[in-house]
C-alpha cells in the first residue's frame, strides 16, 4: 500500500513538471514547432512564445497578429530571432478583466510564413493569481498614497498630542501660577489701598505741615528782622554797658578810698569810746 505522503509528493512533482514542461504545437505539414513557456502564472509572469522552423525551405514566423481571447493583443508584431534562430514574443498577462480572470484562456497566433503561407497556432495559459486592473492598481496607488499620509498624519497626530499634552500640563501649572499670583495681587491691591489711604492721610498732612512751615518761614523773618534789631540795640547796650561799668569801676575805687579813710578814723574813734573813755570815768568816780 502506498504512502499517503508518497502520494502526495508525486503530485506535487507532476505539477511542478507541469510549470515548465513546454507546449508544442505541430499542426498537420506546418514546419514550425511552436512553444508556450511557462504554461501557468500571474501578473509579473513573462510569456514566451517561440517558434522554431523544422524545415529550412520554408521561412519562420518574424511578424504574428497576437490574439488573446479572441481580443488583440499585438498586430504585427516582430518577433525577436534567438541565438538557435528561433523566434521569439513575449507576453505578459493583460490587465483588464475578463482577460485577466483566473482559469484558462486561449491565446491565438497567426502569421504568413514564407515559402508556405498563412497559419494559426493555438495555446491555452492558465492564470492562477489575482491580476489587478489598471483601475485596481490606480485605486491601490490612491490607498497607498492616502495610508503614507495617514501613516505621516497619524505621526503628526501622535507629535501634536505629545505637545497638547505638554502644553497642558504647562497650562495647568502657569494656570496654579496665575491664581497665585492672582491671590497675590489681590493682597497687593488690599495694601495698596490701605498705602494710599496713608498717603492720602501723610499728603494732607504734609500739606497742613507745608502751610505751617510757610507760615514759621514768614514769622521766622519777622523774628529774623526783630533779631537783628535786637542785636542792634544790645550792640549799643552793650557799648553803654561798658561804657557805665568803667565808670562805675572808677568811681567804686574812689569810694573805697573814701571809705577807708572815713572808716579808719571812725574805727579809732568806737576804740576810743569803747575802751579808753570808760577807763577815764571810773578813775574819775574812784577819785571823788
Amino acid at each position: 500500500m502506498i504512502k499517503p505522503w508518497k502520494i502526495l509528493l508525486l503530485t506535487s512533482l507532476l505539477l511542478s513538471l507541469a510549470f515548465v514542461t513546454p507546449i508544442h504545437v505541430k499542426a498537420q505539414d506546418i514546419p514550425i514547432e511552436a512553444e508556450l513557456l511557462p504554461s501557468q502564472g500571474g501578473a509579473n509572469t513573462t510569456i514566451l512564445l517561440r517558434f522554431t522552423s523544422t524545415n529550412s525551405t520554408f521561412g519562420n514566423v518574424q511578424t504574428a497578429d497576437i490574439f488573446w481571447d479572441n481580443s488583440t493583443i499585438a498586430f504585427n508584431a516582430q518577433g525577436i530571432q534567438g541565438a538557435n534562430l528561433a523566434y521569439n514574443y513575449n507576453l505578459t498577462v493583460p490587465k483588464e478583466p475578463p482577460l485577466s480572470d483566473i482559469g484558462d484562456h486561449a491565446i491565438r497566433v497567426d502569421s504568413t510564413i514564407t515559402g508556405y503561407g498563412t497559419v494559426s497556432f493555438n495555446f491555452t495559459f492558465t492564470v492562477t493569481e489575482f491580476v489587478p486592473s489598471p483601475e485596481y492598481i490606480a485605486l491601490n496607488d490612491t490607498y497607498t498614497s492616502l495610508l503614507t499620509n495617514y501613516a505621516n498624519i497619524l505621526g503628526n497626530y501622535t507629535q501634536l498630542l505629545s505637545n497638547f499634552t505638554e502644553l497642558s500640563a504647562n497650562y495647568t501649572t502657569l494656570l496654579a501660577e496665575y491664581n497665585n499670583d492672582t491671590l497675590n495681587f489681590n493682597t497687593l491691591v488690599s495694601q495698596y489701598n490701605v498705602l494710599s489711604a496713608n498717603y492720602n492721610s501723610l499728603s494732607s498732612a504734609y500739606n497742613l505741615l507745608s502751610t505751617a512751615s510757610a507760615n514759621l518761614t514768614t514769622l521766622y523773618g519777622s523774628l529774623q528782622a526783630d533779631y537783628q534789631a535786637l542785636n542792634a540795640s544790645y550792640s549799643n547796650l552793650a557799648q553803654n554797658y561798658r561804657d557805665l561799668n568803667a565808670g562805675q569801676l572808677a568811681f567804686s575805687h574812689n569810694l573805697n578810698y573814701i571809705l577807708i579813710i572815713v572808716i579808719i578814723p571812725l574805727a579809732i574813734v568806737v576804740v576810743y569810746l569803747i575802751f579808753f573813755k570808760p577807763k577815764q570815768n571810773q578813775k574819775t568816780l574812784r577819785g571823788r
